[in-house]
């Protein structure tokens, strides 16, 4: 951390006593909007310290001795200051003591207000802890013991990324511009600001224009729009260009010189669309589609292999040829480009404005430090690989702090935060990126955004002591228990992968340790905060109950399986077939994909089962996973469909009711599937669930109280997806829960 050591405080300011203050803020004459908002902020948060009106006006009227000045005012420069105090970064503050008098400037409007928003916190013990909450002490008589300091973020670029934010292509509705935003963000000191053009327009940010901030291939040349007349700039697979491989969206062919003609157009008209901001840094991705179907075509290979890379060498030269030609003619925009899929190239560096962003794999679990680690120490050693390829720079970071099958999911991963990121920052990382949960009500959320945010902006900071203070200061009452349950689970299930099921111990321990955080907690509101950590659990106990509770018929693994590749199925009545000998067989335990058929598109599963005889019982089908668009048929009759997008149904189980007066006895089962892309298929177990048996009363209530808590806490996805992410709990995790509750 660039911060030297503060100048001595001297004799402490009273900056209030007995709700009245001496002190005025004053700004400059010409304050621009961010100077003004600084300002307004910290006459906010103090008078709610003490009561006190702190009165703002500019530096056109004489000067008191009791002042705080916001920005380069009249009453003290920037260019004035020693050396030892002027900030070096580009959002780089210093706080100043002249007496009675402070100061704080930054090198650009948002760093003064960053300055604000230290002040506030290392100062005055201020904490902002979400978007609703933050903690500010009270104080009769408040005294500060401010020194002259200087603080220049190691970090230029920090960002958390919640799905949405700040990619306007993906939302449907105001509502999916999620929560963490905008002020909270300014606050906490992350500088992309997602969804306000007003921030934006104020504070400026980094930012990348053009529709993506990453894999931008495709929007630069869609497949869509060229492929058919200029097959020669999509990869070539084979021997053959091709425009998708195995149901995945091919590369770019980086060696055509139209395709780099072509991607330097649309580079320019996007930078060209920006309206310009002196505060905000600029940024165009020039990245490779997420695929790895790379051209093999005789050129690639050839500089790919002079590289001494299996790819990754042309994708570097290509980036460097359109950099040199912005640079040209737009000295403020640099271009991004990502080490994913590919390799670091052993001959040719990133030109001057390229910045490299390392895709990390990293367990946050562990200390980047931890020998024992194999994430860890691969990790380490590519971040000084990246680092001897870059000079001095820098690089960015792409790390993921969650897990993506299930927001969900426990994932006790926080303890490690700022002491990764700072590991990290010695290793040459300057812009840290955490791709996270994009809904809010997931798993530790508050918490988690908030510890991250923390870390970024002051890796030298530690996170077990951000989290206690979090808890404490967030959750009131029930805070201790809060901490208690965050304790518990990285004490007990650290190691644990996010995939693994978690065991009946863990299930009743965090169900009453947060049983009693609720029961201490003071407000509805804060009640609410704590029930979503409750959330997990339930989920966890839901998801087991379905396919077990009332179970009287389990389906076989292997299953009659046909492709249907001119999708004549329905046409030709399958779905009404009593004889499967000329289909294949198909495992349900593994998508279809992944059992060696390469087919995408329609495909059929077909069974012939006896049902069992349940005394005129109501029955259901209970699909436990199936990747595709689904028609249920049973003996030729639909029964019912899963028609949401793959992306967001993929892991998700549904129910489909039986017909009431289906007989017990031999019938067919068959299911119409189609997915264009990927992996598909029925890949999770199929049973028959008995809904006239009864759940236990607990259950029962789990399931009410996730419904009631989740549908407050707005919960958006539970996994990964785009879209219309709100149907993805609205239209199939909530009508399935309630199915559920339909037992007995």
């Amino acid at each position: 951390m660039s911060e030297p050591p503060a100048k001595a405080p001297g004799t402490p300011l009273v900056l209030a006593e007995a709700g009245q203050t001496k002190y005025t803020i004053v700004i400059p004459a010409t304050a621009c909007a961010a100077e003004e908002y600084a300002a307004e902020e910290l006459a906010h948060f103090l008078e709610e310290m003490t009561g006190a009106t702190f009165p703002v006006q500019r530096d056109d009227v004489p000067a008191a001795s009791c002042e705080i000045t916001i920005g380069d005012t009249t009453r003290q420069r920037l260019d004035e200051l020693p050396a030892d105090l002027t900030p070096q970064a580009w959002e780089g503050f210093v706080i100043v003591r002249d007496g009675a008098r402070l100061s704080i400037l930054g090198n650009i409007p948002r760093a003064t207000l960053y300055g604000v928003y230290d002040f506030l916190h290392e100062e005055l013990g201020c904490r902002f802890l979400t978007p609703e909450v933050n903690h500010v002490p009270k104080h009769a008589t408040l005294e500060v013991n401010a020194a002259s300091r200087r603080f220049d973020p190691v970090t230029e670029y920090r960002e958390i990324w919640n799905g949405f934010s700040h990619q306007p292509q993906h939302y449907k509705s105001p509502n999916e511009k999620t929560r963490f935003d905008d002020a909270w963000a300014a606050r906490n000191h992350l500088n992309l600001f997602g969804s306000t053009p007003d921030m934006e327009a104020m504070l400026g940010k980094v930012k990348w224009v053009g529709p993506s901030f990453v894999h931008t291939f495709n929007y630069m040349i869609p497949v869509e729009e060229h492929f058919d007349a200029h097959p020669e700039y999509f990869s070539e697979v084979d021997g053959v260009r091709v425009s998708e491989h195995d149901g995945f969206m091919t590369q770019l062919c980086l060696t055509n010189p139209d395709v780099l003609r072509l991607c330097l157009e649309k580079a320019r008209e996007w930078i060209d669309s920006e309206v310009p901001n002196p505060h905000s840094k600029f940024l165009v991705s020039v990245t490779i589609n997420d695929t790895d179907i790379f051209c093999k075509c005789p050129p690639c290979v050839a500089i790919n292999e002079e590289e001494g890379v299996d790819e990754g060498g042309t994708k570097m030269r290509f980036v460097n040829a359109i950099a040199t030609e912005l640079a040209k003619d737009y000295s403020n925009v640099a271009v991004e480009t990502m080490i994913y899929k590919t390799d670091v190239p052993k001959k040719t560096p990133p030109a001057s404005n390229v910045i490299i962003r390392n895709v990390s794999g990293i367990n946050w679990q562990h200390s980047l430090h931890d020998p024992d680690c194999p994430a860890s120490v691969r990790m380490t050693a590519r971040f000084r690989e990246l680092s001897a390829a870059t000079s001095s720079k820098g690089i960015y970071n792409w790390s993921k702090h969650t897990d993506f099958a299930d927001f969900l999911n426990p994932n006790p991963n926080l303890r490690f935060t700022a002491t990764n990121f700072r590991i990290m920052n010695e290793h040459g990382v300057v812009g840290p990126f955490a791709q996270n949960q994009q809904s809010p009500g997931t798993e530790m959320q508050e918490l988690r955004f908030y510890v991250i945010a923390r870390a970024m902006w002051r890796p030298d900071s530690d996170s077990v002591e951000t989290i206690t203070e979090f808890c404490k200061l967030c959750y009131g009452a029930a805070g201790d228990d809060v901490l208690r349950y965050v304790n518990f689970l990285h004490d007990e299930y650290c190691n644990i992968a996010p995939d693994l099921p978690l065991d009946d111990a863990f299930i009743a321990r965090s169900n009453a340790i947060l049983a009693q955080a609720e029961s201490k907690a003071e407000t509805p509101e804060t009640r609410q905060r704590v029930a979503t950590y409750r959330l997990p659990t339930w989920k966890i106990q839901l998801d087991r109950a379905c396919g077990e509770i009332g179970k009287v018929f389990s389906f076989p693994v292997e299953w009659p399986f046909r492709i249907d590749p001119a999708d004549e199925g329905l046409a030709a009545n399958w779905q009404g077939t009593d004889s499967f000998d000329d289909w294949q067989r198909m495992r349900i335990d593994n998508h279809w994909t992944l059992q060696g058929e390469p087919h995408r598109g329609v495909a059929w599963y077909g069974i012939a089962f006896d049902l069992p005889d349940a005394n005129g019982a109501p029955l259901a089908l209970w699909f436990d996973a199936i990747d595709g668009d689904t028609d249920v048929f049973v003996d030729g009759i639909k029964i019912g469909e899963q028609k949401l997008s793959a992306n967001l149904a993929w892991i998700q189980g549904f129910f489909v009711a039986l017909p009431d007066d289906l007989a017990p006895g031999p019938h067919v089962l068959t299911l119409r599937l189609e997915k264009h892309d990927q992996n598909a298929g029925i890949w999770r177990p199929v049973s028959i669930i008995d809904m006239s048996v009864p759940i236990p009363a607990e259950l029962r209530t789990i399931g009410e109280r996730f419904l009631e808590v989740a549908r407050n806490a707005k919960l958006m996805t539970i996994s990964e997806c785009y879209g219309e992410p709100y149907d993805q709990v609205e239209k199939m995790l909530y009508p399935r829960i309630e199915f559920f509750l339909k037992h007995g």
